[in-house]
């Protein structure tokens, strides 16, 4: 069972992870890589792993639209890539997601601002 302090700073980390997010709206889809660094340069640093949970639980949640290694054109389970097929390499913010930000519709516990 995780703490409610560890619980506070998960919902802290998804927000930030829509905030940086929301910044880049305006394109198709934001890789991972370049979320990682705005992460960081607000000081909110995510494992991997982490990011990869976050992403994950944005995206059924509705708030986000994930991509994975798998859905990528060109992708072949054959072929040797650096990465697992279900690693989620870009990702999006929703008009759900937007909406969460604004506080459109009711605030979510998962996620802080």
């Amino acid at each position: 069972m995780i703490s409610e302090m560890e619980r506070a700073r998960h919902a802290e980390q998804r927000g930030t992870i829509l905030q940086a997010l929301r910044s880049d709206y305006r394109s198709r889809m934001t890789s991972v890589n370049s979320l990682r660094g705005a992460l960081y340069l607000v000081a909110q640093t995510v494992t991997g792993d982490s990011l990869q949970f976050h992403l994950s639980l944005l995206a059924d949640t509705g708030y986000v639209k994930i991509w994975r290694a798998e859905d990528l054109p060109g992708f072949r389970p054959d072929r040797e890539m650096n990465m697992p097929a279900d690693r989620i390499v870009f990702a999006r913010l929703t008009p759900k997601g937007l909406q969460l930000i604004d506080g459109a519709i009711e605030a979510d516990p998962s996620v802080s601002f």
